[in-house]
Order: structure tokens, then C-alpha cells, then sequence
């Protein structure tokens, strides 16, 4: 009779644990319509007094890693704009409950890490394109940086891993100035010096096998701190900067396969720059979507994230849900889709795009 309680009570503690995880967001999801510059990248669009609320299922809340922990060891920012968009979320939801909304949280770290981590792992003044510059630390640097990014996803899943809101959390830990982790490219610098960005890194201790050994990490981190939230990777064609910038099409199927594995279930892969040129790409082994394709044919979750420039994006989207697999797409800014037409968003050809993602 013991023996029966006891599993009978073993029981009731798992369901009660399963009971905690929660659904991925599906359908559309809107990333922010905010600056990339260092200290304004803290936003989420509002959907109270908007007129796209009920035309959505989830919003991003983008924020700084500088603006959530000010002191080294500290605890998470009070009153944050996570804590201002649950707020907001839940408003909504009160209003809507037809139409309610979840979070995709994307927090930056690389040239958005606080001041105090560069002065702890060493950083230098790293320039990219559209004003994105800043101090960046090095996060190769493993002994240095991964207690500081350790204690600081333990602090923030301890507190938000369990809210119902927060649905999907972005993979992030060993970035430069986007949450793109695995973007290195010979090209993507705007540099007042001439010099090469990745050059700096390197001269300062970046190797190949350090930078993915970071990768894997970061996952590693995600999935063991965020046990009931989803957490999104997002995937680049990798790039041998060692030996010519040779892509290694391999270790991003690898990547892949490995979060699968660290998150059963709770890995989405990704994308964060899909158009209407990219269609096609599928087919080949040499891009990223060809293997978000074969993931997503396995019944794996897949994401998607369009292109800045909206133009006919719901053909990109309609691409994504029929030959990825993809269930949900981060859309472009508000201000971009009103470009294309004030009522684009709310339109058949966007809507029918949307229903078609929530099919997957």
C-alpha cells in the first residue's frame, strides 16, 4: 500500500511538472519596430490601443542583457520591459480571449552585454552596419564569460522560465550584434580603421573549435536553465574564417541535431532572413534551409523570420509553411508593412499566410 501511494504521489509531482510546459507560439509574431543602435534595442510593440492585436499570436521582446543586469552577480532589473510587456500581454489577453498572445523573448548579448562583463572577460570596440557598435566581449573566452552568462540565465529563467506568457526564449550567449550566433562574415563590419572585425577576435584568441564548442554551449545553457519554455535557435550557413571562408554545411546539420537533442520537443530551428530570392535554396546542401526543410519533414519545430522589406512577404511565408515546415514566422517591422499597405497585415493574402503556418 506504501509502495502504491508513494508512485501514486510520484505520479501526481510528473504530471504536475508536465502540466508546466508550454505551447509554442504559432502563427505570427512580431519582432519590434525599434532601433539596433546600443541602448535602445529594450522594446516590444504594444498591442493595446493598436489595430493588429487580433491579427498576431505573440509579440518579441527584445532587450539588452545591460539592461536587465546592471552589476555583476545581480539580480534581474525590477520593473524591466519583460515585466512591462507581461503586462501589456496580459491586458490584452483579459480584453481578448479569443485572440490571445504570447511572448518570444530575444535577449542580446554581444555588444549588449553590460559594461562590467568586458571588464571581467576583456572586449574591444566592435563596428558593424546600420549603426549597430559597441564593446564587445570575448565570449570564446570560456573560463571568463560563461559564469557571467551562467549566473545570468539562471537569475532570469528563475524568475520567468515559469510564466505562462513567456513561450519561446532565443538562443543568444555567443552573438556579436545580432542573435543570428553561428553570423560570421568576412564583409559584415564598418569599421572606421579599415580592419576586419573577425580579424580582432581572432587576434585576440577566437578559434574555429573555440566558436563552435560556443555554440553548442549556448544550448546547452538554454535548455538546462529554460526546462519549461521553448527555445529558439537561429541558424547561419557556417564558414571556415580559418581556411577561406569555406562553408561547412555538416557542423550546421550537426548544430541542429544537437539541439534536438539538448531540448527534446522544445528546440525550434531557425531562420532570421527569409525573402522572396531565397525560395528555391531549399534544394541545395549548401543552405540552411535545406536542412530546416529536413528537420521540419521529421516533425520537428521550425521557425521562420522574413526579411526586413515586406513587398509580397506572405510568399516567403507560404514558402516557409509548405516546404520547411515552419509553424510560426516573425514578421517585418509595422512601419515596413505599412509601406506595402495600411491594411496589409490585416489582408487575405497575410491571413490566409497565417492560418497556413498554424496547419504545421
Amino acid at each position: 500500500m506504501k509502495y502504491i501511494l508513494a508512485t501514486l504521489l510520484i505520479c501526481s509531482a510528473f504530471a504536475g511538472q508536465m502540466a508546466q510546459a508550454k505551447d509554442r507560439i504559432t502563427g505570427f509574431v512580431l519582432r519590434g519596430d525599434t532601433s539596433g543602435a546600443v541602448g535602445q534595442r529594450n522594446h516590444f510593440d504594444n498591442p493595446n490601443g493598436a489595430n493588429w492585436g487580433t491579427s498576431v499570436d505573440g509579440i518579441v521582446v527584445q532587450v539588452e542583457w545591460a539592461h536587465l543586469q546592471t552589476t555583476k552577480d545581480g539580480e534581474i532589473t525590477s520593473n524591466n520591459v519583460i515585466d512591462q510587456a507581461i503586462t501589456a500581454v496580459t491586458q490584452w489577453n483579459d480584453a481578448h480571449p479569443n485572440n490571445k498572445l504570447g511572448i518570444k523573448l530575444r535577449v542580446f548579448a554581444g555588444i549588449y552585454s553590460p559594461a562590467w562583463v568586458g571588464k571581467e572577460t576583456g572586449q574591444f570596440y566592435a563596428q558593424y552596419k546600420n549603426g549597430k557598435e559597441g564593446y564587445l566581449p570575448f565570449f570564446w573566452k570560456s573560463k571568463l564569460f560563461r559564469p557571467l552568462w551562467n549566473t545570468f540565465q539562471t537569475k532570469l529563467a528563475a524568475k520567468y522560465d515559469g510564466n505562462p506568457l513567456i513561450r519561446e526564449v532565443a538562443v543568444s550567449g555567443c552573438m556579436t550584434h545580432n542573435a543570428e550566433t553561428m553570423w560570421r562574415n568576412p564583409n559584415d563590419n564598418n569599421r572606421d580603421d579599415g580592419r576586419k572585425n573577425i580579424d580582432i577576435m581572432r587576434d585576440n584568441g577566437l578559434t574555429l573549435a573555440k566558436d563552435e564548442n560556443c555554440l553548442e554551449w549556448e544550448i546547452r545553457i538554454a535548455a538546462n536553465k529554460w526546462k519549461n519554455t521553448h527555445i529558439g535557435m537561429a541558424y547561419n550557413m557556417w564558414k571556415d574564417y580559418e581556411n577561406g571562408w569555406a562553408l561547412k554545411p555538416e557542423f550546421v546539420n550537426s548544430l541542429m541535431d544537437y539541439c534536438l537533442a539538448q531540448a527534446p520537443g522544445r528546440c525550434v530551428l531557425g531562420n532570421n532572413s527569409l525573402g522572396l530570392a531565397d525560395i528555391g535554396d531549399e534544394t541545395s546542401r549548401n543552405d540552411v534551409t535545406y536542412y530546416l526543410r529536413q528537420k521540419g519533414g521529421a516533425g520537428n519545430p521550425i521557425y521562420i523570420q522574413t526579411e526586413t522589406v515586406a513587398d509580397d512577404i506572405h510568399v516567403a511565408i507560404n514558402h516557409g509553411a509548405d516546404r520547411l515546415h515552419a509553424a510560426m514566422a516573425e514578421l517585418p517591422k509595422l512601419s515596413a508593412m505599412a509601406k506595402v499597405s495600411p491594411t496589409y497585415l490585416q489582408g487575405t493574402n497575410m491571413q490566409d499566410a497565417r492560418q497556413n503556418l498554424k496547419g504545421n
